[in-house]
Order: C-alpha cells, then structure tokens, then sequence
C-alpha cells in the first residue's frame, strides 16, 4: 500500500477506505452515507479526495493480489496503517468516522468489528473514551 504522511487526512481516509473494505466488498449505503453526508469534512477532506483515497486503496489491493493472495486484515498491514495516526485527537476522529461508516449499511460485519477492536487496542483507546469524543 501506497504511504501517506503521519497524521495526514489522506491516512484517515485510507482508514475509513479500510472499514468499508473490511467485508470483502464495498456497500452501496456506504457510498451513499459518503455522499450524502459531512463524513469527509469530519475528517478534514473533501469528499473527491475522500473517494480517491479509497479508490487507490483498491488499486493497491488488487495490485497485491496479483502477485499473492491479500489478506486485508492481517496484522503487519493494520499495524502500519495504525502507526500512521499518531495523535489521540485524530485516532478518535478516525474511529468515529469508521463507525459512522461501517454502520451505514445497518450493521457493524464480521470484518469491520475486528478492524476497530484492533485499532482500539493499538491505539489504546477504551469504548467509554470514544463515545466521549
């Protein structure tokens, strides 16, 4: 995957590119949540830059899995988009924003629970704290 500066809103919107991934496909109520609603501001893009950053994500995503088969939640990979939000501030906005996303099409799935748990845990950040953000 292609890299994007520490704290960036390029990196949060690869997060949310993520959760929206995180099922194995992309959800039309997703996009349309993106459209219709300020989810990109919240996270300092706007919403074209907030679509080519997911965009690129699935080309990253298909360009590995032509060499290899992808698992897209696997540890090293979470971790290093993890490690690319390093402000507390931030980390909640993203884990908001991911939420907000992943529970668009009525339901948190069985991939987007295990990528915010993880991202919670690495980032050390508790339930309460969050939905105190």
């Amino acid at each position: 995957m292609r890299s994007y500066p520490t704290n960036s809103p390029a990196a949060i919107a690869r997060l949310i590119a993520m959760a929206m991934l995180a099922d194995g496909r992309l959800d039309n109520r997703e996009i349309d949540w993106i459209n219709h609603h300020d989810t990109a501001a919240m996270v300092g893009v706007d919403r074209e830059t907030l679509i080519q950053v997911l965009l690129d994500c699935c080309r990253d995503v298909i360009t590995e899995a032509e060499q290899e088969r992808v698992f897209l939640l696997e540890d090293a990979r979470l971790a290093r988009l993890a490690d690319d939000i390093t402000d507390r501030a931030l980390q909640k906005v993203a884990l908001s924003a991911m939420l907000i996303i992943a529970k668009a099409d009525g339901a948190v799935s069985d991939g987007e629970g295990p990528l915010l748990r993880y991202l919670m845990q690495r980032w050390g950040l508790p339930v309460d704290e969050l939905l105190a953000a």
